[in-house]
């Protein structure tokens, strides 16, 4: 008796999981968040404008440290204890100290640019999500990635074989919120990932 009784809850449980309950409760569906990320246009356009000043600053950064190199090297013809030179070599380990300073807080600003455009378009798509799932009877979204793995990358391999989502084939929302949230970049994804 004890094991029909057993075989009862295993079966009500297999029911539940198999879909019984997903009509009665709602349904489950999975979102590949980096493609929604890739494909949007406001956020693509954003992060190379935040790249662009990357590399604005690192040509900056470098011009001057350029300088600094060729102000040293007024130091070879000075005579090693001398005012001029102990100046001259204060001088400089001041602009360094300035630049490392200068290029630390702009490093700084980048990235809170950049984690604020994160956040911003994972709000948007959050937002996106909720209306979607209420409007269809989603109970819950996942993320997922479906992205392929490439077998001879361990790295790629790792992060998938972690995937919280081994496999789906019903309720992918991912098109439908790439659509919702705007404009889609026209061209192949850009190497933003975050994943």
């Amino acid at each position: 008796m004890k094991s029909h009784l057993f075989l009862s809850v295993i079966a009500v449980a297999i029911s539940l999981l198999t879909g019984n309950a997903a009509s009665a409760q709602g349904i489950v569906a999975v979102l590949d968040v980096a493609e929604v990320f890739n494909k949007n246009l406001e956020f693509d356009t954003q992060m190379q404008s935040i790249r662009t000043e990357a590399d604005s600053l690192k040509d900056i950064i470098q011009g001057e440290q350029e300088k600094i190199r060729s102000e040293a090297a007024q130091l070879q013809g000075m005579p090693v204890g001398s005012s001029e030179r102990n100046q001259l070599e204060a001088s400089l380990e001041q602009k360094q100290t300035a630049l490392r300073t200068k290029a630390r807080q702009a490093e700084t600003d980048l990235l809170a640019k950049e984690a604020q455009l994160y956040y911003a378009t994972y709000q948007k798509m959050q937002q996106v999500v909720a209306r979607l799932a209420e409007t269809n009877n989603v109970a819950l979204v996942l993320r997922f990635d479906g992205a392929p793995i490439d077998k001879n990358n361990r790295a790629e391999v790792i992060m998938g074989v972690n995937r919280a989502v081994v496999f789906q084939n019903k309720v992918n929302l991912t098109e439908l919120v790439v659509a919702e949230m705007g404009p889609v970049v026209a061209a192949a994804p850009s190497d933003t990932q975050i994943k």
